[in-house]
């Protein structure tokens, strides 16, 4: 007898937050990489370019999650 397990439907808005954490980690992994940069060169541009390049995959995740945020109660209301 063959048994199937079946994952549960993750929703919009849970997919989103789950992006946006992995983009949480990447923008941490960016800022460490300029700190470090920074250290090894005393130029202060690598700290904007961790910063900059971090943020560069947090907005778009952000913008992602308010919109299935608000998909998600535009549904509810209906």
């Amino acid at each position: 007898m063959s048994s199937v397990i079946t994952m549960p439907e993750l929703s919009a808005k849970q997919i989103a937050a789950k992006k946006l954490l992995f983009a949480a980690f990447l923008e941490g992994l960016f800022i460490i990489a300029g700190i470090l940069a920074y250290a090894m060169t005393s130029n202060w541009v690598w700290l904007a370019i961790g910063v900059l390049g971090g943020t560069a995959f947090t907005l778009p995740a952000i913008i992602v999650f308010v919109r299935a945020s608000m998909e998600e109660r535009n549904r509810a209301s209906r």
